[in-house]
């Protein structure tokens, strides 16, 4: 297939075997590829090996350095430009783990392997394909690749040579490549396979230790998928942790403002089942249907992750809200309930925030601990999700906007009618303080119906 590249260009080739006592030399004319005209086989003085000469017109020597570079870096035997050695590498060259197989090497790496990074090469073509790969909780995944030596089974398809042929001899080499990622963790000081990828290692003969015991603390959610949600830190699983699922922003944020300084906080961690199975993991017991019972003049109010029954008022002033959970055994369900004191709850008709601070329900107990830039901060977490629709404002813009609806809600319903128009005034005077010289000073006076009197002055007159 080299030499058919040549096809249209004036080329001489020399050549002799060590089978053979005389070497030979061929000259093909640029017009003599198609078969319609002989070419004369003559002697040649050539000791050794073969040699292909050829010219390849408005080529600048630098392009062509550059071009056998790249072909030759890989490639199994050495390579001279212009009276120079062509640096070569090892295809395998950061393996964590290399293994011989059936006349080539498996190489095993850290990471994904990306689209345009080779996992093979086939004695210096480079090509990507997916080997292997298995991924770790909390870790980089690790990848097999190879590198072909003398492998006959193993093809590549003309003539592009992109891509493997489809053969037995390609199956193997990719049940291979597994075996070797899963000899590479045997290697390792410890692991963090799911419990499936485990049980599968010993299915192909390789024992393993069990995954790390370590999951990631739990963090509520946060509702704006652009904002991401807070990450947990790793944290070693002694066995006094429990687990936690997942909930709607909203509900795990009120969870976990009601659990702050206690010392069950800290020792959640996110449920991952990934690695059910695992003796360290089924032995931890889990936090099971956390409930908010809000109880107000008229009545009491249970309210769960998607709703409150009977429903609560938009705004409600409650007499007691308390946070109920139960710890027990995974599956099970005879704990005892307990229970801690909470200050508020957020709800939502459907149980989802995607309405957004229009449709939320709160019920509070009024509390010095409850205070309006606090409840703007849960709200924030708890409802704004940004719309991403084309004709949408910027996630600056809707947020921007989101913050003084918030601050205006919290101020009115925890302080006063009052304290909500002057935060409504603060958020819109500060859009536009910047424009105030330093040292400056301006006074606003107005009523409802009244012209706006402003007055500007430098501070030391205002003194």
């Amino acid at each position: 297939m080299g030499v058919f590249s040549l096809a249209g260009k004036a080329t001489v080739i020399e050549s002799r075997s060590d089978s053979t006592g005389s070497a030979w030399r061929i000259a093909i004319p640029a017009d003599a590829w198609t078969g319609d005209v002989e070419i004369a086989v003559d002697g040649s003085e050539r000791r050794k090996g073969t040699s292909i000469s050829f010219l390849l017109p408005g080529t600048c020597e630098g392009s062509v350095e550059n071009a056998v570079r790249e072909a030759s870096q890989y490639f199994p035997i050495p390579v001279r430009f212009a009276g120079r050695d062509m640096p070569r590498k090892d295809f395998l060259s950061g393996a964590i783990h290399v293994e011989d197989w059936n006349g080539s090497r498996i190489g095993i790496f850290h990471g994904r392997p990306y689209y345009r990074t080779p996992t093979v090469n086939f004695h210096g073509v480079t090509v990507f394909t997916r080997l292997f790969e298995v991924a770790q909780v909390g870790r980089q995944e690790i990848h097999a690749r190879i590198d072909i030596g003398h492998t006959p089974e193993l093809q590549l398809v003309l003539p592009a040579r992109k891509e493997f042929v489809e053969n037995a001899g390609l199956t193997a080499l990719k049940a291979a490549c597994e075996v070797a990622c899963y000899r590479a963790i045997a290697a390792q000081k410890s692991h963090s396979l799911s419990f499936e990828s485990y049980t599968r290692a010993a299915s192909l003969g390789i024992p393993l230790a069990e995954a790390e015991a370590a999951l990631t603390a739990w963090e509520p959610d946060i509702a704006d998928n652009d904002t991401g949600t807070e990450a947990g830190e790793r944290r070693t699983i002694t066995g006094d942790e429990f687990l936690m699922e997942a909930h709607e922003a909203h509900f795990g944020q009120i969870i976990a403002r009601a659990l702050r300084g206690t010392p069950i906080r800290s020792k959640l961690v996110d449920r991952n089942s990934r690695f059910e199975g695992y003796s360290w993991y089924d032995a931890l017991r889990e936090m099971r249907d956390p409930t908010f019972i809000v109880r107000t003049d008229a009545a009491i109010h249970t309210v769960d992750s998607i709703a409150a029954d009977p429903p609560l008022a938009a705004v409600t002033i409650a007499q007691e809200i308390h946070l109920e959970y139960a710890i027990d055994d995974q599956g099970c369900d005879g704990a005892a309930r307990e229970r801690i004191e909470a200050d508020i709850v957020l709800t939502f008709p459907d149980g989802c925030c995607s309405d957004g601070i229009e449709d939320v329900t709160i019920a509070y107990v009024a509390s010095e601990a409850l205070q309006p830039e606090g409840l703007v901060d849960l709200l924030d977490n708890a409802c704004f999700s940004a719309w991403n629709d084309s004709d949408a404002d910027s996630w600056d813009t809707q947020h921007d906007r989101f913050l003084r609806d918030a601050r205006e809600l919290a101020y009115r319903i925890l302080i006063g009618e009052d304290a909500a128009i002057a935060s409504q005034f603060r958020d819109a005077i500060a859009r536009i303080m910047w424009t105030l010289p330093k040292g400056k000073k301006v006074t606003i006076a107005f009523t409802h119906d009244s012209p706006i009197d402003v007055t500007v002055c430098d501070q030391e007159q205002a003194t």
